[in-house]
């Protein structure tokens, strides 16, 4: 399950490094106010099992907590929690909350391989710490179940790890615990298909000179050991699960842990006998790059996702239907309201479910051609110039990137392409309305409080004054709240609701 460690979340979580650009930025006008789903993750100063029923049971355990199913009380929502016990963490720990570190780094991070979190609590014995639920269970598990995985659902799985350590280094984030066991598998098809998310974020850091040695023993790469490593380590822990998903077992084993490690040191493995007399030539050229001893010839995760490899067991069939309805979204975006684009934010990144944006994934994932998890103006510029004149592409690119990254980041996150791509029906359906009017309606009362607002937003790092400006502009009847009809005019101003029952 993992422990999570860091700083005081009220004064850490301002001068964190993974901050996003949203609260770095002045903001001095309505116009000018900054979204991301981030802003939405934060400390819940209502109790827990105020808010929250636990099931029966603990999924699973650790050393100083539990992994528990739970329901949103209001909505009925399914997620996760990890519930650490204060007694056995060090009191310098408790005093400076250092266990939201965890919260911190995932808050920064948008991307569909890797889990979500959404709010925190604490209380006097306890923190809880509420993430997405993957109902599927992890790697190591249906590793055990299954023996071993063909090359092509190994490839697949590898590529979306591969994909978000990409990411994740692209952030300057070494994750340093790479290993099945936090590989959690989001959706399971009948033909084997999954999708899988990174978690657990404990011993994860920002890239500098020294670091100590951190991580589970059969996956960490010989560098670390010395305390001399950057990125590459997680690369390394690729390559060794990419092995057992081959071959159902470890490439370095021994009787005891300084056996593992001397084995490890010398970085030689079988690539010849048993199982691996029949896996191609492709896959062993990877597995030798994935685990090369020395980090300096060691594959980055962009190298390894342009592996001749990958590429033929990953090369899904996108609908071309699909990608140019897409597109056809994205151009036609405007600016909306800035409270929907608030509101709106939160829904894609609190209740979208895995399924419904299968298809969309693809297409982010085309058009992000260097793989670094998030659309550039130039990487737009290449989809759109292939349907139009370069001029026109140019001033289309220009227009989609107003209107999308809505984050001030300078390119388009996950989250900002799906809140612009999903069908306007689908996002704004009755149920994802309610529910959001649910979660920001903390007291209960029917109507949204300037202060439960307030609350949200500003906390998020906008100014007061033009969060109480917003409200007062969907504040149709002028009473000082926003009830349920209003927020649905706020929300859905071009077509009528569709009929969900």
């Amino acid at each position: 399950m993992g422990s999570v460690c860091a700083g005081n979340v009220q004064t850490k979580f301002a001068e964190s490094p993974f901050q996003s650009n949203l609260d770095r930025q002045p903001i001095v006008t309505k116009n000018g106010l900054r979204f991301s789903a981030g802003m939405f993750v934060r400390e819940n100063d209502q109790g827990f099992s105020s808010v929250y029923s636990l099931h029966e049971k603990p999924l699973g355990s650790g050393a100083y907590g539990e992994v528990w199913l739970c329901n949103h009380k209001i909505t009925q929502d399914l997620r996760a929690v990890k519930v650490l016990l204060k007694e056995g963490i060090p009191q310098e720990e408790i005093d400076n909350r250092s266990v939201f570190f965890e919260v911190e780094i995932l808050k920064s991070l948008d991307h569909p391989n890797i889990l979500k979190v959404y709010e925190y609590f604490e209380d006097q014995d306890k923190y809880y710490i509420v993430m997405e639920f993957c109902k599927h269970g992890d790697i190591f598990d249906r590793l055990q179940k299954v023996k071993k995985f063909s090359e092509p659902q190994s490839a697949r799985i590898t590529k979306q790890l591969l994909a978000a350590l990409n990411y994740l280094h692209g952030q300057k984030i070494i994750h340093r615990d790479i290993k099945p066991e936090n590989l959690l598998i989001a959706t399971l098809e009948n033909n084997g298909e999954m999708k899988v998310k990174l978690i657990d974020f404990n011993i994860a850091t920002l890239k500098k000179d020294k670091l100590e040695s951190e991580g589970t023993l059969d996956y960490m790469a010989p560098e670390v050991f010395k305390g001399n490593y950057d990125e590459k380590c997680d690369i390394w822990g690729v390559g060794v699960i990419l092995y057992a998903l081959i071959c159902g077992s470890l490439p370095f084993t021994g009787a005891d842990d300084e056996e593992i490690e001397k084995n490890i040191t010398k970085g030689k493995f079988e690539l010849s006998k048993g199982v691996w007399a029949g896996v191609s030539k492709e896959c062993k050229d990877l597995m030798n790059k994935l685990l090369e001893r020395n980090p300096k010839y060691r594959l980055t995760a962009a190298q390894a996702l342009a592996h001749p490899w990958i590429l033929r067991h990953t090369d899904a069939h996108l609908d071309e239907t699909t990608y140019k309805n897409t597109l056809v979204r994205m151009r036609t975006i405007g600016r909306t309201n800035k409270l929907k684009e608030a509101f709106t934010t939160f829904m894609v990144s609190q209740l979208e479910s895995h399924t419904s944006s299968k298809h969309l994934e693809q297409v982010f994932h085309k058009i992000d051609q260097n793989g670094d998890g998030k659309i550039s103006f130039d990487e737009l510029y290449q989809e759109l110039v292939k349907e139009m004149t370069p001029e026109a592409a140019e001033e289309e690119a220009k227009k989609v990137m107003e209107a999308t990254d809505i984050s001030g980041s300078g390119h388009i996150n996950y989250t900002e392409f799906l809140r612009v791509s999903l069908e306007e029906e689908h996002l704004l359906s009755r149920e994802n309305i309610k529910k959001t009017f649910m979660y920001f309606d903390k007291d209960g009362s029917g109507s949204l409080e300037k202060h439960e607002l307030t609350s949200w937003l500003c906390q998020g790092g906008l100014p007061e004054e033009l969060v109480h400006d917003l409200i007062d502009d969907a504040d149709a009847n002028n009473d000082g709240t926003i009830d349920l009809e209003e927020f649905e005019n706020l929300l859905f101003d071009r077509f009528d609701l569709p009929d969900e029952s």
